[in-house]
């Protein structure tokens, strides 16, 4: 475990990364309000001048209480001593130090009643992020950014995307505590940051992605910082269908691909839900296949009995580096694993030669990556530093384009707007695509979909079957995933088990209820 420092105490830490007071004139346009954190923590969202805020309100320490609190900070940095429980229940090995620090503490008797707001600091500041510990605890925050020294953090809700970025009233306005902070969110990923190497990408406990600058080696306006959140249920492929962010056909057809190890590209811009839609996808491979994702930060979480995540690793020396091992190294590993389908979180350099040699050598694949459509995406996996033969595009089974849509004047949307199959290195058939006038998806008849799809009728050939059977089995499972959304089961957990369920009646012969 790496050794995290407690932050500063709560007084001094507040004068330098402090909640600004935001004045609510009769201009401010209150969208939401509701209570975090047990409801000690106020959250206040509205509309200023055009501009998004998200305001946070935590509870005031009175006097005694600001000087209790820095007391037990000072007693738990003398007495703490390593235990094991630090490891398996953090938070019950402070509630214990807190006990035992108020116990030996003559002013406690004074403010026992505060212990729930003195415990709330202790576990922000010591445990948590300290200051942005109320946005991590917001479960409709997608993405958190302080752009640098003065500046209010920022943050992405998932319920108020229209607006783009919230302001906050989160500022951090002392240069050196924000590096103090930025070195500490490194130590708890496990990686190291400072002026030599002022950039740093790490994974936070729970899973969470924050990339870091250190100094003004690299940001003019001082040291910043980048969270992505980590849902720790991601959405299913119920989920999505039920949000309209693809339909059930869709959903069925993609299924089919993917038990016969096709190759999915899922493109689209940044923040449009391609890593979303590919765990989604994922949930549909086959429970008793051998399934290997890869990626430079731990992001997927798939619940299949078969996954093996790789992550890269990158180090710190000068010149030629021989212990650095990066996606390209951990795609060739893959190709040994005897893997059914390999995942690479996001191609970007030269891994993507490696994964279309995985393809070309029968296995099924999937990746996402950052274009904006077919033809933008050929010319960058043929350019440097990709490199991709024009031959092995044809190897890619489906290209799925999905977009950020602002729908109404107060609604932005996720939605898959194409669905591509691959011909040729320069052609492609368009096998869905989105109506935005009625908010719909074409084709929504499985017919057609079937008389449309090149790839569908290679399954067939592929399996010795007709059309016909491609066709019942699209109704079939189509059937299936629309009888979950029905019945509302959307759940992670319940929908994994669901779909366990239907490979275990089918290979026992049993029918669908």
């Amino acid at each position: 475990m790496t050794a995290v420092p407690l932050l500063d105490t709560h007084e001094r830490a507040e004068a330098r990364s402090r909640i600004r007071g935001v004045k609510l004139d009769r201009d401010f346009q209150q969208l939401d309000r509701y209570y975090l954190a047990d409801g000690l923590v106020e959250v206040v969202i509205g509309v200023h001048q055009g501009l998004g805020y998200y305001i946070v309100k935590e509870p005031e320490l009175t006097p005694d209480e600001l000087k209790l609190y820095n007391s037990i900070v000072e007693e738990l940095r003398y007495r703490a001593r390593p235990d094991q429980q630090l490891l398996t229940d953090p938070l019950s090995y402070l509630e214990k130090a807190l006990r035992e620090a108020i116990g030996n503490l003559e002013i406690a008797s004074k403010v026992h009643a505060s212990k729930h707001k003195l415990f709330y600091y202790l576990k922000r500041d010591i445990l948590g992020l300290g200051p942005l510990e109320p946005l991590m605890n917001d479960p409709d925050i997608e993405d958190i950014s302080v752009e640098g020294v003065g500046r209010p953090a920022r943050v992405f809700h998932r319920r108020f995307s229209l607006y783009d970025w919230l302001h906050t009233n989160i500022v951090f306005e002392d240069e050196e505590e924000l590096n103090n902070y930025i070195i500490r969110l490194a130590h708890m990923g496990g990686k190291h940051i400072n002026t030599a190497h002022p950039i740093a990408d790490v994974m936070l406990p729970g899973r969470h992605r924050a990339t870091l600058t250190f100094s003004r080696e690299v940001t003019p306006q001082g040291p910043s910082l980048t969270i992505r959140k980590f849902r720790e249920k991601p959405l299913t492929i119920c989920h999505l269908i039920k949000s309209g962010t693809i339909s059930s056909l869709m959903a069925t057809y993609w299924w089919l691909l993917l038990e016969n190890k096709a190759f999915f590209m899922i493109i689209g811009p940044m923040a449009s839900g391609k890593t979303t839609l590919l765990n989604s996808l994922a949930m549909l491979l086959k429970p008793n296949w051998k399934v290997v994702s890869i990626e430079d930060v731990a992001e997927l979480n798939l619940a299949h009995p078969g996954w093996k995540p790789l992550v890269s690793r990158h180090t710190y020396l000068m010149g030629e580096n021989l212990t650095e091992i990066r996606l390209f190294d951990l795609v060739k590993l893959s190709f040994r694993e005897r893997a059914d389908f390999i995942i690479v979180g996001e191609v970007r350099g030269e891994e993507a030669y490696a994964l279309f040699q995985a393809a070309a050598s029968g296995h099924g694949c999937a990746c996402t990556f950052h274009s904006p459509n077919f033809e933008a995406m050929v010319n960058r996996l043929t350019s440097p530093p990709l490199n991709v033969g024009p031959s092995y595009i044809d190897l890619i089974s489906n290209v799925i384009v999905i977009k950020r849509i602002t729908k109404t004047p107060r609604q932005a949307v996720r939605r898959v707007t194409e669905v591509d199959e691959v011909i040729s290195y320069r052609e492609y058939q368009k096998v869905f695509t989105w109506n935005p006038t009625e908010d719909s998806f074409e084709p929504n008849d499985p017919c057609e979909l079937v008389e449309k799809s090149v790839h569908l009728k290679r399954i067939a050939e592929a399996t010795g079957i007709g059309e016909e059977d491609v066709l019942n089995e699209l109704l079939e499972r189509k059937s299936f995933l629309e009888s979950l959304v029905k019945n509302n089961i959307l759940d992670f957990e319940e929908v994994t088990n669901h779909l366990r369920r239907f490979y275990y009646r089918r290979s026992s012969g049993e029918k669908e209820l």
